[in-house]
């Protein structure tokens, strides 16, 4: 994998780990604050079974989904062919 397919890949899993975190937090709002005083199956009041039990169960399942399909393992270390410093370009145009 070419340093450029590194920061492509890099960015993809940033995307859409922030995409996750901003789901969480607008899922969480609409399971908080939507429903009603009514008590939810376990017992508690709905809007906690719905934004504190269930809510992080189902992103947590995502979560793992979204690791095994989108994300990559990709070696840190890089190459000492694939390095480039700002010298060796200038060094190229002279």
């Amino acid at each position: 994998m070419t340093l450029q397919q590194r920061y492509q890949q890099a960015a993809r899993e940033a995307r859409w780990a922030l995409g996750l975190t901003i789901a969480y937090m607008i899922g969480w709002c609409v399971c908080a604050y939507l429903p009603g005083m009514s008590t939810g199956p376990l017992g508690f009041p709905l809007w906690f079974e719905l934004s504190c039990i269930y809510l992080p169960v189902l992103f947590i399942v995502v979560a793992y989904w979204l690791i095994k399909i989108v994300y990559q393992d990709i070696e840190l270390e890089i190459p000492p062919e694939q390095e480039c410093t700002s010298s060796d370009s200038l060094n190229k145009e002279i």
